[in-house]
Parts: structure tokens; sequence; C-alpha cells
């Protein structure tokens, strides 16, 4: 099983290491995700996203996110939310400011096996986004991501990990609000992160990152710091 690990670490490094040198658009994710238990069913969850543009040179988007998470058991949850994203981009006459509001709902299930913990979640978006005037569409998301340890102890409460991911939105009501797509993004990724103890993780990684727009598709790197917290 070590070896297996250190196999899959060597493979995290080959498929990194080309992209750095790439000419595509680079950008960096900082993300901060937290879940505050509240009793044994419900959970406060909150993330905070700072986003870059400009190939690492200006601040270009913000975004929290907040809901309210209930378990029905160790594996399955649901939750209510609501999002707030604001993106600044330049362009030939100025700055462009756009706002968003979302409201979510989501279902989430989680399991382990062979040490590994997957992730699976669902979740369907009612965005309203301002350029002119408020536009409506909704959106839907399915992400599946794996942990896995590969330096950590049994129980996996400490040590080294790789994360493999990935995540896809379609938009399914008044996509012509948007791109005008039903494939509105991709979000593969691959991590290496380390896990402080059962409430802490800290990880960095790639993401190769696929938007539709009105004039076609954009491929941007994306080199993201994420810290996990739960207590």
């Amino acid at each position: 099983m070590q070896k297996l690990n250190l196999y899959l670490l060597f493979i995290f490094l080959v498929f990194i290491t080309p992209v750095l040198a790439q000419q595509t658009p680079h950008t960096g994710w900082l993300f901060l995700s937290h879940t505050q238990k509240v009793s044994s069913k419900v959970d406060v969850l909150a993330d905070v996203q700072w986003r870059t543009g400009d190939q690492f040179m200006t601040l270009n988007t913000r975004l929290w996110r907040t809901a309210v998470n209930y378990n029905f058991s160790k594996k399955q949850a649901i939750a209510l939310g609501y999002a707030n994203k604001n993106d600044w981009d330049k362009e030939d006459t100025g700055e462009k400011h756009t706002r968003e509001h979302r409201v979510y709902e989501q279902y989430t299930y989680n399991f382990e096996a062979e040490r590994m913990e997957f992730n699976l979640r669902g979740r369907l978006e009612q965005r309203f986004v301002k350029e002119e005037k408020y536009e409506f569409s909704q959106r839907l998301r399915a992400l599946i991501s794996v942990q896995i340890p590969l330096l950590a102890n049994d129980e996996f409460s400490k040590g080294l990990y790789a994360k493999i991911q990935d995540e896809i939105f379609l938009n399914v009501q008044h996509k012509e609000n948007v791109n005008s797509s039903l494939l509105d993004q991709n979000r593969p990724y691959v991590a290496i992160g380390y896990r402080y103890n059962k409430h802490i993780d800290m990880e960095t990684g790639y993401m190769r990152w696929l938007q539709r727009e009105e004039d076609g598709g954009l491929n941007s790197n994306v080199f993201q710091l994420m810290i996990t917290t739960s207590f």
C-alpha cells in the first residue's frame, strides 16, 4: 500500500510540472472552508475564496458562501445556503464590476474505502447575476472527490495525502442569461496536502479550469492553496 501511495505522489509531480511552462492564463486561489458543528445533526458551513487575475498580478474575485447543513447520518447530508460573488475585470473602457447573488441547495454523500475518503456532492444554484441588470439562471453542479493517504497513520488522522477531484457545472435554466451553453464549467483538480489532525487539512494543488463564454471556451491554470477546518 505504501509503494502505491508513493507511486501516486510521483504521478502527481509528473502531471503538474509541465503546466508551469504553459502560456495559458495563470491564476491563484486562496480557499478557506470551515464547518462548525452546532449539534449532532446540524452544522454551519462557511467558505471564503479570493482569486487573482493578470497572471497573479491583481485580485479580481471575492467569493463568500454560507449554509445550514443537516446530517441524516455520518454519510448523508443536505444543506440550504447563500453565496455572494464579486468580479472585477479590466477592459479597454475601464474596469467592469459584476455582482452575483446565489441561493443553493445541496446533497452530499461521504464514505470511506481502503482508508480513502470519498465525497460526492450535488448542488443546485439559483443565480442572480448583475452587469447592467440582474439576470436569473439556474445551474447544477456535480462533484466527486477522493483523498488518498500517502504517508499517514493507520486512522488517517494525521499525515500526507493526495486529492483527486472533478466538478462539472451545467446551466439547466435560462442559459441565454449567462453564456448560452449547457456546459458552463469543468474543474479537474489534483493536490498534495497534509492533515494535522481530524480538524485541520491544508493542501496545495493544480486545477485545469474550463469556462464557457459567449465567444468560446477559456482554459486557465489555477494554483490553489486550501485550508479546511472542522470543529
